[in-house]
């Protein structure tokens, strides 16, 4: 039996991971450094925000991987795809242990490295139908 991959919804998974980095963004915006997401309750609600639209990127990229036979996301090594679809597992299982260091960090180094990426894949498997 013969596992086809549906690129089409890889494609449609990719475009909801961008949108959602472009929220992140967005809500990442008035954040100064890691002790603002802690000092206020707009610091905590934008924790709490940015926390879930992580989760969300990881359980999407953890499909695809799991879709792609783990085939797509080594052909792009410069980003840490482990790292993210683990963050994942951490904010689901150790929300109360959550590092408000390692969430800025992700948000002011990782996130618009993955964003770049994100968009040359879904590039790539857009020429790949042409």
């Amino acid at each position: 039996m013969c596992n086809k991959i549906d690129w089409e919804m890889i494609v449609d998974m990719l475009q909801q991971i961008d949108e959602t980095l472009k929220r992140i963004k967005q809500a990442f915006t008035p954040v100064v450094n890691a002790d603002f997401l802690v000092a206020s309750t707009e610091g905590l609600e934008k924790l709490d925000a940015i926390s879930m639209k992580l989760l969300a990127i990881g359980e999407i990229l953890k499909k695809i991987d799991k879709k792609t036979n783990k085939l797509l996301f080594s052909k792009y090594p410069e980003i840490d795809w482990t790292g993210f679809i683990g963050l994942r597992d951490v904010i689901a299982h150790g929300y109360y242990n959550l590092d408000p260091v390692r969430i800025f960090e992700i948000c002011s180094k990782e996130t618009e490295p993955l964003e770049i990426i994100i968009k040359k894949i879904i590039n790539d498997l857009k020429q790949k139908d042409k």
